[in-house]
């Protein structure tokens, strides 16, 4: 029975985009985070989050979506980069506060997560930036599990959104809903990911051309979560060249 329940709880959480056989997390450190808490009113309820600022006024603003393993220093640091970078940068928190470096742990916090929660604090970090960041355009990120709520946010709230950036996050298919995108879409892959692998890229990369978003993909020859030194599929040369297309793509869609 709990042979059962396992393969179970794995499959669920491959339908959510999780990495097929995950590596551990690697015992690398991230950098002690610069940021700050803010508290974010999702309906009668608080949500916190995460806040790094510029040094001078916003060129652009960014709602940060964390991995499965929640909102950890390292994904607190990538909102320090963008911050280095003149962006404002919001990063949620979908788990209420928890985090892991376990991949069976991982798993079950997100296959436990609600949808309507997470979409509520999506938009509640989008009108968080809207009123903080000066009427800077505003782009959302995401890796692993984060780069397909990074999509969901910007198709639950277009109208908001000018760009997209998912790190091998779960694709949309739907052409219609895709339509409703108003900005440019980055996406990040790994050849070698089981969880998100080249054909589904690929029949991605086919739904956005019908729809007629503008796109670009690039593709490395890694695993699902290259992009996080403390991952054990880390590849530095990868995520490093992945994180230079992705400041030249938020420079050319919402930086003023």
């Amino acid at each position: 029975m709990l042979t059962l329940l396992a393969a179970l709880l794995v499959a669920q959480a491959h339908a959510h985009g999780a990495p097929h056989n995950p590596p551990p997390m690697a015992r690398a450190p991230a950098p002690k985070p610069n940021g700050s808490t803010v508290e974010l009113k999702v309906g009668q309820e608080i949500s916190k989050a995460y806040v790094a600022k510029p040094k001078r006024r916003p060129r652009g603003a960014v709602l940060v979506v964390h991995e499965w393993w929640g909102l950890n220093d390292w994904v607190k640091h990538m909102a320090d980069k963008l911050a280095e970078a003149g962006y404002l940068a919001l990063a949620v928190d979908l788990y209420r506060g928890k985090s892991t470096s376990d991949p069976k742990e991982a798993a079950a916090l997100m296959e436990a997560k609600d949808e309507k929660w997470d979409d509520a604090v999506e938009e509640a970090g989008l009108e968080w930036l809207k009123a903080n960041a000066k009427r800077a355009r505003i782009a959302t990120i995401g890796w692993c599990m984060g780069g397909g709520e990074s999509l969901k946010a910007s198709l639950n709230d277009p109208k908001d959104v000018s760009a997209t950036v998912m790190f091998y996050g779960h694709p949309v298919e739907d052409v219609e809903k895709l339509k409703t995108l108003r900005g440019p879409l980055l996406g990040i892959w790994g050849n070698e990911d089981k969880s998100i692998p080249p054909s589904a890229v690929a029949a991605f990369h086919k739904a956005l051309k019908k729809a007629r978003v503008k796109h670009e993909f690039h593709a490395y020859d890694a695993g699902h979560g290259f992009a996080n030194p403390s991952s054990g599929a880390y590849q530095s040369a990868a995520a490093t060249d992945a994180w230079k297309k992705t400041k030249k793509f938020l420079a050319r869609t919402i930086r003023k």
